[in-house]
């Protein structure tokens, strides 16, 4: 980036929606050089760097519906996992072991379609996935109108959603904790993250509420209201989280109006 080069392209089987790394530092035997790209179809890629002619692993999803989200993560045994999202629900993904087929997250079968996935780093063992309800066809092609008496509308930007806490059990399992209502995109793949807290504090979850404009955050795991950020006039459309190798915490968010830096104080 420093000379504006680029040093490694890939030719993709499928338009690429997501991608995601190992950070450095994070112990994997690895390091930084696997790259992992969610696909338009459904497929994950697995990437090594060092192996310049094609992916590394090529793997298929539950669905052919796009991988929208992807977080790479070392659990607490030393493995790596991919814990990706499609509109079908949040995936893990054993890309160390060689298991072909990922495993949908246990309690989010019909839940709704999900839109966002945020991660607890490093190791993950919180994920919040963010759903809204489904819209059902009919036979004709029209949307149903039982379907949409159930997916009531809060306002013209925006539909009553939900959001799943869930917790590791194990290197593959996670189980359903809290929910808690927000409103949420009717069109957009949106994003969300969750802030680690030193010491005692709980974690936050922040996600861009479209009836706000801005990002709303919840404490975690109670999903008690915590604060709403300074809001936009246009919607938020993407969300991160980063801290710099000396301990500082940033949330940043961007919407077609502005991007805005928060910094993050414990206490």
């Amino acid at each position: 980036m420093i000379t504006n080069n680029v040093v490694l392209q890939y030719d993709l089987p499928a338009p690429g929606w997501s991608c995601s790394g190992v950070q450095n530092g994070a112990g994997h035997m690895y390091g930084a050089s696997h790259i992992y790209a969610g696909l338009q179809n459904g497929m994950l890629l697995v990437f090594d760097t060092r192996q310049t002619k094609a992916p590394l692993h090529s793997l298929t999803g539950l669905s052919t519906h796009p991988v929208h989200t992807i977080h790479a993560v070392v659990d607490c045994s030393g493995s790596m996992k991919v814990i990706s999202a499609s509109s079908i629900g949040p995936c893990i993904w054993d890309v160390d072991g060689g298991e072909n087929r990922p495993n949908l997250l246990t309690g989010t079968e019909n839940q709704g379609v999900c839109i966002s996935l945020a991660c607890a780093p490093p190791s993950s063992d919180l994920v919040v996935a963010t759903f809204r309800p489904k819209v059902e066809l009919s036979g004709d092609g029209t949307s149903s109108q039982v379907a949409i008496s159930q997916s009531p509308t809060l306002s013209s930007s925006g539909k009553l959603g939900s959001h799943a806490l869930m917790r590791r059990t194990s290197s593959t399992s996670f189980v359903k904790e809290q929910i808690c209502n927000g409103s949420v995109s009717e069109l957009r793949m949106s994003k969300s993250a969750i802030i680690p807290c030193s010491g005692n504090s709980q974690h936050l979850f922040a996600y861009g509420d479209e009836s706000l404009h801005g990002v709303r955050t919840w404490q975690l795991p109670s999903f008690q209201s915590f604060a709403d950020l300074m809001p936009h006039r246009r919607p938020i459309l993407d969300l991160r989280f980063a801290e710099s190798s000396g301990g500082e915490k940033y949330l940043g968010c961007l919407s077609e109006e502005k991007l805005q830096v928060f910094r993050v104080i414990d206490h």
